[in-house]
Order: C-alpha cells, then structure tokens, then sequence
C-alpha cells in the first residue's frame, strides 16, 4: 500500500472518529429518549478507539 492510501485511511479514520465521538457527546448531554441507552458511551468509546488507529496508522513508517 502507498504511503498516499494509507495516508488517507488514517484521515477518514480520524474523521469518522471525532464525529461519533461528537455524536456521543450529543446523546450523553442532550437530554433525549437516547440518553440513558448506553449509546452515547459507546458512540464515545468507538469514536477514541477510531482516533486513536487513525492516529497510529498515519505516523506508522514502514521498515525500510
């Protein structure tokens, strides 16, 4: 894979990321039949994890 794909892998990655961990920040304080369900922690917790890969896969360098 070139370094351009996996550049923009980890982009998307990131970008879906922040924006589930936004959406689980909506449903963990916006008061709605949602908030309560579990479902803003987990949006949260997904949201991190994608950060987090995309994060690690944009800064990884292949050996050489």
């Amino acid at each position: 894979m070139s370094d351009k794909s996996r550049n923009l892998h980890a982009w998307i990655l990131w970008i879906v990321g922040i924006i589930l961990v936004i959406g689980g920040i909506a449903v963990v304080t916006i008061h709605s039949h949602l908030r309560g369900s579990g479902l803003g922690t987990a949006l949260l917790i997904l949201g991190f994890i994608m950060v987090i890969i995309g994060v690690i896969r944009y800064m990884y360098k292949r050996p050489q």
